[in-house]
């Protein structure tokens, strides 16, 4: 199960990871933050729609920067063992120049962080921190069972500007920056990031195929 509060863009998608306990919280489940964004500031819903797999809102931002930012997030269909949901961002300013910069975050239960780079196309992994990554793979602290599960994460390579992993005793915290460039009045800024979960048993096999999808795609012409 997934949900989203429009109200609140750095809650991004709620993800269930599991189910808690019997008789705990009336049922309640844990969640993993996926695809929040943040703005930066303070920010206003003023418009939002739904279509299909997709999910729109439009914030304006109230700093000095006069951002006028549009989230679409959608469910991307694939494998039916894996959930994937895309993230495009776009991002204007009603001023002559503005900082664009933003930030697409998640908060994952994990235990295991894999960094991933492109080479000739295909992802190449590392346990240890590569500069130039633009993917991450975390695994969960757990035996592999069916049940057992990995989260995906990557940018398209054209549109990182920062790439920040945080550990937290049993968590990971990964903030993509985004949009490091000024943004004219007139213009349009647009970015994409992805975040999908996966059987842990295959997950480098279906994380890479989710990549080369989501790299090879044309550039969305309109939210």
């Amino acid at each position: 199960m997934a949900t989203i509060d429009l109200e609140d863009p750095t809650r991004g998608i709620a993800c269930q990871r599991q189910q808690m306990p019997a008789g705990t919280l009336d049922g309640a489940t844990a969640c993993d933050i996926l695809l929040g964004l943040d703005i930066r500031s303070e920010c206003h819903l003023t418009e939002h729609w739904l279509r299909a797999n997709d999910v729109t809102a439009v914030y304006e931002s109230t700093d000095a920067r006069c951002l006028r930012v549009t989230a679409m997030w959608r469910w991307r269909p694939s494998q039916a063992i894996v959930n994937a949901w895309e993230l495009v961002v776009s991002v204007q300013t009603s001023l002559e120049q503005s900082d664009s910069s933003l930030r697409v975050s998640a908060h994952v239960d994990a235990a295991v962080v894999l960094w991933g780079r492109q080479r000739n196309g295909s992802l190449v992994w590392s346990e240890e921190l590569l500069p130039d990554a633009t993917a991450v793979l975390l695994r969960r602290d757990a035996p592999l069972s069916t049940l057992a599960n990995s989260v995906f994460f990557c940018v398209h390579p054209e549109d990182l500007r920062q790439l920040l992993v945080r550990r937290d005793r049993d968590s990971v915290h990964i903030g993509y920056g985004l949009f490091s460039s000024a943004v004219e009045k007139g213009v349009l800024l647009r970015s994409r990031v992805l975040a999908a979960t996966g059987p842990a048993s295959n997950d480098t096999d279906w994380a890479a195929t989710l990549f080369s999808a989501f790299t090879t795609a044309p550039p969305l012409l309109s939210t």
